[in-house]
């Protein structure tokens, strides 16, 4: 945070009259100011086990942690052999576009 947006934080929106510049101030401080945030997260409690991270299979939807999914897969869907799913690749279709868009905005004209 530098001088040039605490002065602009605490001067934007100033009233005509100021009886308190101090009251001002301080309140200019603790309502237009974000908080500052934590730099480090909060400890846990002992005893309390920390979070822990789940992730799922990309094939199977299985739950694992992140070191059991390597690439996202779990082991019988690593070792399972993967079946082609592609569609066969049809040739090009020639299309009259003049044709398609006439079509299209004479579905779209109000009767």
């Amino acid at each position: 945070m530098d001088a040039a947006y605490l002065t602009h934080a605490v001067t934007a929106g100033l009233p005509a009259r100021v009886d308190s510049p101090a009251g001002l101030v301080r309140r200019r401080l603790n309502d237009k100011l974000p908080p500052h945030l934590p730099t480090a997260p909060a400890p846990t409690a002992p005893g309390t086990p920390g979070r822990r991270l789940l992730v799922e299979c990309t094939e199977c939807g299985a739950p694992g942690p992140p070191e059991a999914l390597p690439d996202g897969l779990c082991r019988p869907c690593r070792q399972a052999p993967r079946q082609a799913t592609a569609a066969p690749v049809e040739p090009a279709v020639e299309r009259n576009i003049q044709a398609h868009v006439k079509a299209l905005r004479d579905g779209l004209r109000l009767p």
